[in-house]
């Protein structure tokens, strides 16, 4: 009896030892250093997918209303400007259709013509009857001129010198139109005396 428990004690003793010895020399066990191959890192991460935001919600999306606009298309503070920024006027360009007004000579002399030139002794009225004539069939003008009322320095004289009126006027022709206007001034004298009446400075310009 005592010989059959001292050798089932010592086969006990030696599974344990080779039980632990196995478990040493595990070259896979990580709890005693084993030199067993460990798992590589990924070199690149997963690429997650974004979110997809809706464009009406994104700062940068165009047609969107970002910022303060009264009359502009989008973002910034308009006033007649069409995107960002700060503007009081409008986009940019004219509204085109300019064309440069029609050349013409200022100088009226052969449209402005003196008719005639009496005086009436009863009403002591100098008249002269002034023809306007516009050349252009296409613009209408507006005339400026003056008329001179002159005398003679004395009974004897032969030609009026002495200035006794200067009447200024302005008359508009329409296109191809004619008019005929008086200017008259007054003056007395029962004496036999010359008198003349002659047109001043006659200009044109175009009429609005």
């Amino acid at each position: 009896m005592r010989i059959r428990r001292a050798i089932g004690a010592t086969s006990l003793s030696l599974a344990v030892v080779a039980a632990l010895a196995g478990c040493a020399d595990d070259p896979k066990d990580k709890a005693f250093g084993g030199g067993g191959d460990l798992p590589k890192a990924p070199s690149t991460l997963p690429t997650l997918p974004m979110p997809s935001l809706d464009p009406s919600l994104r700062p940068d999306a165009t047609g969107g209303s970002s910022g303060l606009s009264s009359g502009g298309s989008s973002g910034g503070l308009s006033s007649g400007g069409s995107s960002g920024g700060y503007s009081s006027g409008g986009s940019s360009g004219g509204t085109g259709g300019y064309s440069a007004p029609p050349t013409y000579n200022p100088n009226a002399n052969g449209e402005v013509v003196g008719g005639i030139c009496k005086y009436d002794r009863n009403s002591s009225r100098m008249t002269y009857e002034v023809d306007i004539q516009n050349a252009s069939n296409e613009q209408s003008f507006r005339y400026s001129y003056s008329v001179v009322f002159k005398v003679g320095t004395s009974a004897s004289s032969t030609i009026a010198t002495r200035t006794i009126a200067t009447r200024p006027n302005s008359v508009t022709v329409n296109a191809g139109g004619k008019r005929s206007v008086n200017a008259y001034t007054t003056y007395t004298n029962n004496e036999r005396f010359v008198y003349s009446c002659q047109i001043l400075s006659p200009r044109k310009y175009l009429s609005r």
